[in-house]
């Protein structure tokens, strides 16, 4: 994987996999961001495809090991 390749996650992309990675819940992150469950799905899935990642768990090793989250 080219990671300089990759297009840049957007800020709520950011923000649900930072959240994921701390152990919340989409339902989770839908209560304490106020953000619809469809928007947080979708922001799911296209930070997966920006990541090329199979699913949130790698995609959050992803992010992690390109110093996007922490």
């Amino acid at each position: 994987m080219k990671d300089k390749l990759l297009p840049e996650l957007d800020p709520l992309e950011l923000r649900c996999l930072s959240l994921a990675a701390r152990g919340r819940s989409r339902e989770d992150i839908t209560r304490e961001t106020d953000i619809a469950r469809d928007r947080i799905d979708e922001a799911f899935t296209t930070a997966m495809e920006k990541l090329q990642a199979g699913n949130v768990a790698e995609a959050i090793f992803r992010a992690v090991r390109m110093n996007l989250i922490s």
